[in-house]
């Protein structure tokens, strides 16, 4: 009975460590003051929900949110500082190249 007791307090530190330690490799990323933030790169060759989100600030569009994406592009729909509604729609590539952009009635 003993033996079994040891065993658990053994293994149980070396769990909590792989389980850890998968967690970073999956995207669990933590700063110096312990705060955990999730984040995962796009994959190889794909525009990033984040940069293409960036970029539509940039071009004028505030309070953003992806209204289509698919293999090819990412459309966004915000409005501007006028209050005008907008939409921008970036290629799906590395880059974020900047393909359509349209006022919405």
């Amino acid at each position: 009975m003993k033996a079994r007791s040891s065993f658990k307090l053994l293994i149980l530190p070396f769990g909590l460590f792989v389980n850890s330690t998968l967690a970073f490799a999956d995207g669990w990323q933590t700063d110096a003051q312990g705060t955990s933030n999730w984040h995962v790169s796009p994959p190889t060759g794909q525009c990033n929900v984040s940069r293409a989100r960036n970029r539509a600030i940039r071009a004028g569009i505030y309070r953003s949110e992806i209204v289509f994406r698919d293999e090819n592009v990412l459309t966004f729909r915000g409005l501007t500082i006028n209050g005008d509604r907008k939409e921008i729609t970036f290629g799906n590539e590395p880059s974020c190249p900047e393909l359509e952009s349209r006022d919405i009635p």
